[in-house]
């Protein structure tokens, strides 16, 4: 039971109360285990109800999260402050400049199966008892917003969260119900809470890891990461792990952990393990709850990730998630002729060629169990499930993945298909298309590093001109502290020529008869003013 709430949503994030378009794709993403619900249907004790609210309304909403919130197809609410509807927000001056939503941008996010609630009209405190606030007048819908969404505005939205029991016996005169953002609770309608969404707030009901063994796979690894990297829904970490290659394989996978140090780690073998002690080791390396093995020569489609978690976190049954792939190469042709035809998929440009795997049901899973594998290897598995088998094994004549999955299987647990060719899956050649493209990919790599050690290089000579800077003025410092210092003593010197001067003055008074003859008038007068 979840209640989101939302400002605007746009590419950048300068404040707290903007979310980028990215994340909230992958928070609308991490929903799908969820029901989204109009706050009419929504139900405090379900734990599966999630309402989309939207304070304001500003217009980004309508450029940036209606689109989402439409392939999704969610609901969503959006709480309207009449004063502000076809303005920017000049008042609120912490804030960057964002226009609010006119009435003819309200009528389209409302035919986007939006729904017009209320914000009030001028977004005051009602509580506040020191300015005269009419609460009748607050809380009146005007009649041109009623028009527009005929099924509308039976909510309100406390301005700041703020009410009391006054404010609230007025809302129960109009509203069906109201939210606020926390002062109020999970389950009284007139009173419900609501979360403020921000970039770091997530919904994913499990971590993902992918991991990218590699072998003297140095010339394709740089298209394997990117294609991890450019995923509709990032894994929550990546982990490159090299079996001792003699290529460049480590140095590839080093620079990437520098450029990307919060997502991916590498391990580098000292010696070769092959490809089952390498695979376990590789696992428990990480810590998330779903792993997916990307073959450092082959690629993964942007929606991978996305598509195959979406059917581990709808059942919890569903051990693996596996799908069709795409074959390409020079050798693509071949292979693809080598399968059953009803097997063979399309043909794309004579570039990609489809294989076709059959749905997860009893008879296949009987011809997995005695026939053979059509779970390919960077299926996405859960670790209870790996745990469970003992993991990889080494079993003579039977690759690591069929005999994986077929135990996970015989255990009891079941796999799904994902729609589409969500990997690419490579045929090695030595001859033209294949390593032209991985030339390239590998060149774009080391244009990268270059990019990169002449930034680095750029920054360091910009760093020693100005330490070179920083000394010669120091020097200068110096020398100007020098001279003072001489001026001082010089100035010290003619002190101490002056004081002496006046020392033998005094010396030379003090022994003139003048004074002499002062000294015993004054004794003689202080000898009569005591008679």
């Amino acid at each position: 039971m979840t209640i989101l709430m939302y400002h605007k949503i746009y590419l950048e994030s300068p404040t707290i109360w903007w979310v980028t378009v990215d994340d909230f794709y992958r928070q609308m993403l991490e929903l799908k285990h969820k029901k989204v619900v109009y706050l009419d249907e929504y139900n405090p004790s379900d734990p599966e109800h999630i309402v989309i609210t939207f304070d304001g309304v500003y217009k980004n909403v309508l450029d940036y999260a209606a689109p989402i919130l439409d392939e999704f197809n969610y609901p969503f609410e959006l709480f309207v402050t009449s004063d502000y509807i076809g303005i920017d927000n000049y008042f609120d001056i912490t804030e960057p400049q964002a226009q609010f939503a006119n009435l003819q941008e309200l009528e389209i996010l409302v035919k986007k199966n939006g729904r017009l609630q209320w914000h009030t009209k001028y977004h005051c405190d009602l509580t506040n008892e020191e300015i005269k606030i009419n609460l009748l007048e607050e809380l009146e819908v005007p009649e041109e917003l009623e028009k527009i969404d005929e099924t509308g505005f039976k909510w309100v939205a406390y301005p700041y969260g703020k009410f009391n029991q006054k404010v609230i016996d007025k809302v129960k005169f109009k509203f069906c119900g109201a939210v606020s953002c926390n002062q109020g609770n999970n389950n009284d309608l007139y009173r419900l809470n609501r979360i403020t969404v921000t970039n770091e707030t997530t919904f994913k009901k499990a971590t993902i890891a992918v991991i990218i063994p590699s072998y003297n796979y140095g010339s394709f690894l740089v298209e394997a990461i990117e294609s991890v990297l450019r995923q509709t829904r990032m894994p929550d970490e990546i982990l490159i792990t090299d079996d001792a290659s003699t290529d460049d394989t480590s140095k590839i996978a080093e620079f990437y952990q520098e450029t990307h140090s919060n997502l991916i780690k590498v391990n580098i073998n000292e010696t070769n393990l092959g490809v089952v002690k390498h695979f376990n080791k590789a696992v428990s390396l990480t810590t998330s709850e779903y792993i997916t093995f990307l073959g450092a020569d082959n690629r993964y489609r942007s929606d991978f990730i996305e598509k195959t978690s979406l059917l581990l976190d709808a059942s919890p049954d569903v051990a693996i998630a596996y799908s069709d792939f795409a074959l390409f190469g020079k050798r693509a042709r071949l292979v693809y002729d080598s399968f059953p035809k009803e097997r063979r998929g399309l043909i794309k440009d004579e570039k990609f060629f489809i294989i076709n795997f059959p749905e997860f049901d009893e008879e296949s899973k009987q011809n997995l169990l005695n026939i053979g594998n059509f779970i390919h290897g960077s299926s996405m598995f859960r670790r209870q499930a790996f745990d469970e088998v003992r993991g990889y094994l080494e079993k003579p004549n039977t690759p690591e993945d069929y005999d994986l999955f077929r135990r996970i299987v015989k255990a009891g647990w079941n796999a799904k298909k994902a729609p589409f060719p969500l990997l690419e899956y490579r045929q090695h050649s030595k001859y033209q298309a294949n390593v032209q493209l991985s030339s390239f990919c590998e060149l774009q790599f080391y244009k990268k590093m270059l990019a990169q050690s002449q930034s680095n290089l750029q920054q360091s000579q910009s760093n020693l001109q100005q330490s070179q800077s920083n000394l010669q003025q120091s020097q200068s410092n110096l020398q100007q502290s020098q001279s003072n210092l001489q001026q001082l003593k010089t100035s010290l010197q003619q002190t101490e020529a002056e004081l002496e001067k006046v020392q033998k003055i005094v010396m030379e008074m003090e022994n003139s008869n003048f004074w002499k003859m002062r000294k015993k008038w004054l004794k003689l007068k202080q000898l009569l003013e005591v008679e």
